[in-house]
């Protein structure tokens, strides 16, 4: 099975809501992980991000946040990070990572665009994704590739568009692997 590891700075609002989304859309073809570039370490998940997890029927409390580190890195078979800086750092973090590093806009765009995924299966698809992203590069070139927001320590509102933002991408994503399956 594939493990993805999705990343922000914090681990405690954009990677966890993205990993605990992943986790319900890809269940029984993914394992989902989360970590961060600067981990507030055992933190959990603050409560406007909670609240925007709930209003989907997910429960987040259960969530502490980890360093990303060289050996949370290996475990994984695809990263997510949240931003451009994110995925840069989890390249220096674990180089050997970089063909299988992407940003979650820039997923979303392959998704969109139709970068075409082979294989029959879900956990085909998916083991093949990093393959499809790279080879549809010249499409992405052109696509406005945003960063989501960090809504740390900010309002209800920018929880709710960083959070909206994650959903939406979270979707085109899941629905891209998943096919017909």
């Amino acid at each position: 099975m594939t493990t993805i590891l999705t990343v922000c700075t914090g681990n405690i609002c954009r990677s966890p809501a993205a990993e605990l989304l992943l986790a319900r859309a890809l269940e029984g073809h993914a394992t989902v992980a989360s970590a961060g570039t600067h981990a507030l370490v055992d933190h959990g998940i603050p409560e406007h991000m909670l609240a925007e997890l709930a209003q989907d029927g997910i429960d987040g409390a259960a969530h502490r946040a980890r360093l990303l580190t060289e050996r949370v890195m290996h475990e994984a078979d695809l990263v997510i990070a949240m931003t451009a800086e994110h995925r840069r750092l989890a390249v220096s973090t674990g180089p050997f990572a970089l063909k299988r590093t992407f940003t979650l806009s820039e997923l979303a765009a392959a998704a969109g665009t139709g970068a075409v995924l082979e294989g029959e299966t879900s956990e085909e698809r998916l083991r093949d994704l990093p393959r499809a992203v790279a080879a549809h590069r010249a499409v992405l070139a052109g696509c406005e590739l945003d960063d989501v927001p960090d809504p740390y320590r900010k309002d209800a509102t920018a929880y709710r568009e960083s959070y909206g933002l994650i959903r939406g991408a979270v979707a085109e994503i899941s629905d891209w692997v998943l096919g017909t399956d």
